[in-house]
């Protein structure tokens, strides 16, 4: 059966970033000098030691635009006064927004988490399948990979804009504006983070992005990738 134009163009991009991703040994270099930055400089925040769905959840909708210290300076509280999904879903909207004031964007959290409560109280549990995970109000394909992984194992990536941006620093520049379905960030993000200790690669790559390659005035003098980053060469270029 022959393929529309849309697929076509779809499966030229895939084949062309395919031929654009680095070898095996790039991307064992690659993690190899992550992993031996990250025993020494990894950051902890509450929802990095729990397993549990409800309190990682709401981590990651509060992480989004958001500070992470922050986050981590309020989550404790929330669980407080509202422990679980029963007592989010009976609460009233005023007292959540009330709760998540200091995060900011606090009426579209707060709505955000409350369909959520109420929807997940319906269903019984949380989903366990992407499909599921991602018919659930506020939960996107990041949200959706950290659940699988933090959870059930998976070897997924939390591809978000940190991540893309450290990606792109050193490997080269995404096919698409979207990264949730651009062919050479989804597929590189996921050989390198395809690992036993597939975890703790994400978390290293955030937090990399976070104190080391940030967005504004990286700070590449420190970086343990120095001599082998394409934004260092083109920068001095």
């Amino acid at each position: 059966m022959k393929l529309s134009f849309t697929g076509q163009v779809a499966r030229r991009r895939r084949s062309a970033a395919l031929g654009r991703l680095p070898d095996r040994s790039q991307i064992a270099w690659f993690r190899q000098r992550l992993q031996s930055w990250f025993k020494d400089n990894h950051r902890e925040f509450p929802w990095r030691s729990s397993s549990d769905p409800y309190i990682i959840c709401l981590a990651e909708i509060f992480l989004q635009q958001t500070n992470a210290n922050a986050v981590a300076k309020l989550i404790g509280k929330f669980a407080s006064q509202f422990p679980d999904w029963g007592s989010l879903a009976e609460a009233r909207r005023e007292e959540i927004e009330s709760a998540i004031l200091p995060l900011g964007i606090f009426k579209r959290r707060a709505q955000t988490i409350h369909l959520l409560a109420n929807v997940i109280i319906k269903l019984g549990s949380m989903p366990r399948t992407r499909s599921g995970l991602e018919q659930l109000p506020g939960i996107g394909q990041y949200i959706a990979n950290v659940l699988l992984v933090v959870l059930h194992r998976k070897r997924l990536p939390f591809l978000d804009t940190n991540m893309s941006r450290v990606l792109e620093r050193f490997f080269g520049p995404r096919e698409l504006a979207d990264i949730r379905y651009d062919p050479y960030l989804q597929t590189l993000s996921r050989r390198i983070v395809n690992t036993r200790d597939c975890l703790y690669a994400n978390w290293m790559i955030l937090d990399f992005a976070a104190i080391v390659c940030t967005k504004r005035q990286p700070r590449c003098s420190e970086c343990p990738l120095i001599g082998r980053c394409r934004h260092e060469q083109d920068t001095q270029a």
